[in-house]
């Protein structure tokens, strides 16, 4: 009889040990079924040529380099400019893109560059340098604007020249191909410009200036004026000349400090002499507030607004205060390059940069 209970105690406590195991696992399984799951989200991280995929838990900061590049933010060189020879003729004091080499592409290269970069979005080209007039007596420039404006029929194509080069030989074979000339002109006073380094030898800057805005007018072409303020014209009154010249721009710089270029131990310029504070470039602009053509730009506006393109097609950062390249375009493509170009999109578009560049939308008055 005894034996009999042991037996039956036993099994009793059997099934309750069973039945509290087979509950605890039907209610584990449950759980997980029904429980929220972590996200994880994966990050493409571009390194060189091949591309590596990384999980970054949801909460967790990202290291620098995973951070979402700039062409996964749809960012297009919808305006270059193509500085392809630092070489020039004047000696300007504050100049920011000085003859630390002679080199110059090879002009088919520069073009394949300029293809590139039209099959990624850009509409307007300003050539630059240095002088480009200064290449080939003007004909290296001539030619890529005939290839931009004919073979990738750009809306817009213009050049930043000191005028002192250009000739009206150049107007009859090139300038059906441009659409805006600027010319910079820093003061109208020769002795400033003899000061500041605008100008070679016995030349009249301003009568070259002069010249070439009537070659504009009769060959139709959009006259623009590029202007920077400085220690040396910051309380000159240029509205009268201005409005005699009725250029289409007149674009005021607020000089600026580029480490390497123009300050800095191995720069060629040293330019802290010619700069002026913000409140001085303030008061320059409200001396000038009745010209309605005058497009200013602080240095907080320029700096990192720009697509520079260096005479190897290597786009230039300027956001930490110097000029720090990319790759060439050439080697690397458009896409890979602009990640490290540090442009600045919203201040693009936000100071003016689109605006009516084109000869034919302008309709002026010739």
């Amino acid at each position: 009889m005894e034996l009999f209970l042991a037996v039956i105690t036993a099994s009793c406590v059997f099934v309750v040990v069973f039945i509290l195991v087979a509950t605890f696992v039907v209610q584990r399984r449950v759980a997980r079924k029904y429980a929220p799951k972590r996200k994880i989200s994966t990050v493409n991280i571009s390194v060189g040529e091949s591309d590596q995929h990384k999980e970054v838990k949801d909460g967790e900061t990202k290291p620098e380099e995973e951070r979402m590049p700039q062409s996964e933010l749809n960012v297009k060189p919808l305006s270059v400019n193509y500085h392809f020879t630092r070489q020039c003729n004047y000696n300007c004091g504050f100049c920011f893109h000085t003859a630390k080499t002679s080199f110059v592409l090879p002009l088919e290269q520069a073009k394949r560059g300029l293809e590139l970069l039209k099959e990624k979005g850009m509409e307007k080209i300003n050539f630059s340098g240095g002088e480009p007039f200064i290449v080939k007596r003007g004909d290296f420039v001539g030619e890529l604007c005939r290839f931009c404006k004919i073979d990738l029929a750009l809306p817009s194509v213009t050049i930043v020249s000191n005028g002192s080069l250009v000739t009206e030989k150049w107007f009859e074979k090139y300038g059906k191909y441009l659409d805006i000339l600027a010319i910079s002109c820093d003061s109208f006073n020769p002795d400033v410009n003899e000061t500041i380094g605008r100008q070679q030898g016995n030349k009249n800057h301003l009568q070259s200036l002069r010249q070439v805005r009537e070659w504009c007018y009769q060959y139709k072409i959009a006259f623009k004026i590029n202007t920077v303020v400085n220690t040396y014209n910051q309380e000159e009154d240029m509205t009268e000349p201005i409005q005699e010249l009725n250029p289409c721009r007149w674009k005021v710089f607020q000089c600026l400090l580029i480490g390497g270029e123009n300050a800095g131990s191995e720069a060629l310029r040293h330019a802290e002499s010619f700069v002026v504070s913000d409140d001085d470039f303030k008061n320059f602009l409200i001396r000038h507030k009745s010209v309605s053509c005058l497009v200013p730009e602080s240095n907080d506006f320029m700096r990192n607004s720009y697509l520079i393109l260096d005479e190897y097609m290597r786009f230039l950062d300027c956001t930490k205060g110097n000029k720090d390249p990319s790759k060439s375009i050439l080697d690397v493509g458009v896409d890979n390059a602009l990640l490290f170009s540090g442009f600045d999109e919203k201040m693009f578009f936000k100071r003016g940069g689109k605006y009516v560049w084109s000869k034919a939308d302008l309709r002026l008055e010739w």
